[in-house]
């Protein structure tokens, strides 16, 4: 079966914390929205996050530093650049260079004492302890990683997902990080992947913090406030990935093809580390008799519509251009990579089902097609044919 020969079920489940990090309801202080005048429905304010400062605190892959991912700080800016960092318990201040980008912002605390357990952030009249996190980086050495956010996709949706990139791409490792589902629990999700054929490690994480809205006040990037989608993202790259062979970007609705190639080794041997894919939408047709399952769906629009979809990247993480903590992986593309990492390879795709979702966003999973409006997507069948042979052991 080749380098993607699957190993027997029985991965093994990374517990890890994240140290978060928030304003107190009282305190008059809070995050603004771009353009703060102008006016959003009740629904923008409520699902809108003005509180939290940091996600989490871990420590470099360097070993020296600790780093803060959260939420980029918009109005909040000057209060953090004005924070007093310490590094707890001896009390050395520590030196704060902040990294903000559009949805999310990285802290660098430089030159942590190695004994420190803890950092202390003073800001807003408020004092935060944060327990620093170890980084996993080394430990996930060579790793191919996919990761994603989920929050209430069917169990059985999250295997399957998990087992395709296992059979077609060699991914080892899945990082899920958990948006407070309420269906299940984090040691049932950690089952079901640890049940994935050709996993060795999986990682759930906790985080039932607020997703974030849309901003239609806006002209543009009406998404910049889903910090807590992107800034895991940025975790995923910055405590778990830096040493890894890849790192897939890639929702559960989606699975990546790429004409039989692994998607990390063709990120691997790109100019850039980078491999920025098409999507494909899938349409949410299938026979009444088949359960809605990622395989039970194969058709796609036959006008344009169907290529509507934007594009995820895979990336291999040990270019030296990936370093800087100016450099801020977002879902689409990676913010500050080479301007050639925008490309699009013309092999590696990804297809994006309408019936894989739980309408949480807007309704997917109704049909509402005719024959003549569908047709049989060709490339998915292909990989379909091509898992099916992998799994059987063609």
């Amino acid at each position: 079966m080749g380098e993607a020969a699957l190993r027997r079920a029985g991965a093994q489940v990374l517990r890890t914390e994240l140290s978060f990090a928030a304003l107190s309801a009282d305190n008059p202080a809070r995050r603004r929205p771009r353009s703060p005048w102008r006016p959003r429905p009740a629904g923008f304010w409520t699902a809108f996050e003005d509180k939290a400062l940091y996600y989490d605190a871990f420590r470099a892959v360097n070993g020296k530093d600790v780093l803060l991912v959260g939420p980029t700080p918009l109005n909040l800016r000057s209060g953090l650049a004005a924070a007093r960092y310490s590094a707890l318990p001896s009390g050395t201040t520590l030196k704060a260079e902040l990294f903000p980008s559009r949805s999310t912002m990285l802290t660098r605390l430089a030159d942590v004492p190695a004994d420190a357990q803890e950092v202390r952030v003073e800001a807003f009249g408020e004092t935060f302890d944060l327990a620093i996190q170890p980084n996993f980086s080394t430990a996930l050495s060579g790793a191919r990683i996919l990761f994603t956010i989920n929050k209430n996709n069917r169990l059985e949706w999250i295997a399957d997902w998990a087992h395709w990139h296992a059979a077609l791409h060699g991914t080892d490792t899945v990082i899920l990080f958990d948006n407070g589902s309420t269906d299940y629990t984090i040691d049932q999700l950690e089952a079901t992947l640890a049940g994935v054929d050709g996993l060795k490690r999986v990682i759930v994480i906790d985080v039932p913090h607020k997703f974030g809205p849309i901003d239609t006040s806006v002209l543009v990037t009406k998404f910049y406030p889903r910090f807590l989608q992107i800034s895991m993202t940025n975790l995923a790259l910055r405590r778990f990935g830096m040493d890894a062979e890849g790192l897939l970007d890639c929702d559960i609705d989606e699975l990546t093809w790429a004409e039989g190639q692994s998607v990390y080794q063709r990120a691997g041997q790109s100019a850039v580390g980078v491999v920025r894919m098409r999507g494909r939408w899938i349409e949410a047709a299938r026979a009444p008799d088949m359960e809605a399952r990622h395989h039970a769906f194969r058709h796609r629009l036959a006008n344009f519509r169907h290529r509507l979809s934007p594009p995820k990247w895979v990336l291999d993480p040990r270019r030296d251009w990936v370093k800087p903590l100016s450099v801020h992986p977002y879902l689409h593309r990676i913010h500050g990579a080479p301007i050639t990492a925008r490309q699009l390879d013309d092999t590696a795709m990804f297809f994006h089902f309408k019936g894989i979702n739980t309408n949480w966003k807007e309704e997917r999973t109704g049909n509402g097609k005719t024959p003549g409006q569908v047709r049989i997507d060709d490339r998915l069948a292909a990989a379909m044919s091509a898992f099916a042979a992998q799994i059987n052991g063609a």
